[in-house]
């Protein structure tokens, strides 16, 4: 059994890699928790702030809603450590979520599907 089970993906347009680490569940909604590498660029001048968008389903066939999300710059600088959250809560029976991540800056977007094993723990 891997002990890593994390899920990474290289984004926006290869600059930048995405991590998956965990996807803790409540009653009512779930999170998953990411990083990604070196860190997004914050607005500027210029330029605008990149933006998350999440669409999900389980393998029951049970969709849920983006119910947002926080992001920031880690402690040590190196990388952009986020939650997204969606809703309902996955049922207990649901083993993989398969999930849409598209990131939205200055009027364009890029999306992502990925699998991720439920539960997935970091």
């Amino acid at each position: 059994m891997n002990s890593n089970p994390r899920v990474s993906i290289p984004i926006l347009e290869g600059r930048h890699e995405l991590t998956l680490i965990a996807v803790p569940t409540q009653e009512d909604s779930f999170s998953i928790e990411y990083s990604v590498t070196p860190p997004l660029p914050e607005e500027s001048e210029g330029e605008s702030t990149v933006l998350l968008v999440l669409e999900a389903r389980d393998d029951l066939g049970n969709e849920y809603s983006d119910w947002g999300g926080a992001f920031g710059l880690s402690d040590d600088g190196n990388r952009t450590d986020g939650t997204v959250s969606g809703q309902p809560g996955l049922p207990t029976d649901a083993r993989e979520l398969y999930v849409r991540f598209t990131y939205l800056r200055g009027g364009e977007e890029s999306s992502y599907d990925l699998i991720l094993p439920i539960p997935l723990t970091g």
